[in-house]
């Protein structure tokens, strides 16, 4: 098995973050390089007067210099779980740092804070990761436990491409879990380009890849996100894969959708990609 490289985003350099303790739950399965990436801002400077940004930018750089400091905490985090990476610190945006570092890496870890439920989703640091890095993210949210991450899988399989994007980010998993389950959902259609087109044989494809899976035929009648995230109690999942936003997220935010729902409610990580 190669070795993954595994960029976490530190929001919290101190303790013990949930991200940090998601991304060592996995490392031992996907014989993981964790590299731990914080993002110290910069000031807004619209509306700044010009002494303002001076000092704006003093406070930047020394917010910067002590994240830099922080590389030994980083290191001893690892080395108390007998796990390898290294420490990385951007300044500017972090949607922007991450999608760059993304570049080396094959799977990001970020948590996902609680947020107001009237409050857009789509647009948030996440989210716009999700669209933005072109490698699988692992979305923790606040409320999770972390305990033994990979053993039981939930996907959630619709025949589209961002739910095949996922199954493939997460094929070094899925081959050593013990136990898959596939929703096997309605697939998507685009009646205007293609009426008549072969369908993937996912049993198939994971056989020749070593992946065991159970498949259940999904047809909810309510909210499908929902339905996903009860199933996966149900089954005593661990992780859920999915693919994310395969709708715009403008249809999404205005008429909802799985994407929406789950990062609104599940409380197991989610892996996902678009």
């Amino acid at each position: 098995m190669l070795p993954l490289d595994i960029l976490v985003h530190v929001r919290n350099a101190e303790g013990e973050p949930l991200a940090m303790r998601a991304a060592l739950a996995l490392a031992p399965r996907l014989d993981g390089y964790l590299y731990g990436l914080f993002v110290a801002p910069l000031g807004a400077v619209a509306f700044s007067t010009p002494e303002t940004v001076v000092f704006q930018a003093t406070e930047a750089d020394h917010l910067y210099k002590d994240a830099l400091a922080r590389r030994a905490w980083w290191q001893q985090l690892l080395a108390a779980r007998n796990a390898r990476g290294e420490w990385l610190v951007a300044q500017g945006e972090p949607v922007e740092a991450l999608c760059h570092a993304a570049r080396w890496c094959d799977l990001i870890v970020a948590e996902r804070p609680t947020l107001n439920p009237d409050a857009p989703l789509g647009w948030g640091t996440v989210s716009r990761t999700v669209f933005g890095a072109g490698v699988p993210v692992l979305v923790v949210p606040e409320t999770a436990q972390i305990g033994p991450l990979g053993e039981n899988i939930l996907i959630a399989w619709n025949h589209s491409r961002e739910a095949m994007r996922a199954i493939r980010g997460a094929l070094p998993l899925l081959a050593r879990a013990a136990r898959v389950v596939v929703l096997d959902g309605t697939p998507q259609e685009d009646r205007l380009v293609m009426r008549h087109q072969p369908r993937l044989d996912l049993a198939g494809w994971f056989a020749r890849r070593g992946v065991n899976a159970q498949f259940r035929s999904f047809t909810p009648k309510g909210d499908v996100g929902a339905g996903i995230l009860a199933l996966a109690h149900e089954l005593g999942a661990d992780l859920i894969v999915m693919g994310a936003w395969g709708h715009s997220r403008i249809a999404e935010l205005v008429l909802g959708g799985a994407t929406r729902s789950l990062f609104q409610q599940s409380d197991l990580p989610l892996l996902v990609a678009h």
